[in-house]
């Protein structure tokens, strides 16, 4: 299902058709999917030094996905999803 916003009503920018999903009646908006493209309402960010190494999504405490990242010479080279 798709359906279009406005811009702001001043805006000269023309509307564009969202994707959206009818939950209860109400209809929202989709959002891009990504890495983490599922239900979450905690992130749990675990550091190595001053780098970030993993994040955890999890809902209602049970761990939904995990990202572990890697660096190179202190670079983000990498992100694996689990």
């Amino acid at each position: 299902m798709s359906t279009t916003v406005s811009n702001n009503p001043a805006s000269s920018n023309p509307d564009y058709n969202v994707a959206t999903h009818d939950v209860g009646g109400a209809l929202y908006q989709e959002t891009v999917r990504g890495l983490v493209n599922v239900p979450y309402d905690e992130i749990v960010i675990s550091y190595s030094g001053a780098d970030i190494s993993t994040v955890v999504y999890k809902l209602a405490t049970v761990t939904v996905a995990t990202l572990t990242l890697s660096y190179t010479s202190g670079n983000l080279t990498g992100v694996v999803r689990s």
